[in-house]
């Protein structure tokens, strides 16, 4: 049952970060507070129960790396998910700061910021 649940876990916090930056601003607060919820009351995830691995997916509605992710803490940690983390890693429960708009990775990558 592990794969089903983190097919979930994903396909939830990228479609609700997706929605709530084109059509329904807002519809990801409250899939934010359910993590920091399990967080607070159970301790961080596991990085197998996320999925958790030390490289990022291509870029479609933003760069998925964890240190462009919300729960990102310098230099090497996370605030929802145990142990050391890549900055250029992934999980299934990434989501974009409120401050990173969708569609600007192309931005960056000219930039240097990737």
């Amino acid at each position: 049952m592990i794969l089903p649940d983190l097919i979930f876990l994903m396909a939830k916090s990228i479609g609700l970060a997706a929605l709530d930056s084109t059509v329904r601003p807002g519809v990801l607060q409250p899939w934010a507070g359910e993590i920091e919820n399990y967080v607070s009351h159970l301790g961080k995830f596991s990085k197998f129960s996320v999925a958790y691995v030390p490289f990022s997916p291509p870029p479609v509605f933003w760069d998925y790396k964890c240190r462009k992710c919300r729960w990102w803490q310098d230099p090497s940690s996370c605030k929802t998910v145990e142990g050391e983390i890549s900055p250029q890693g992934w999980c299934a429960i990434w989501i974009a700061p409120p401050t990173y708009k969708a569609l600007t990775w192309p931005q960056e990558l000219l930039k240097g910021n990737w």
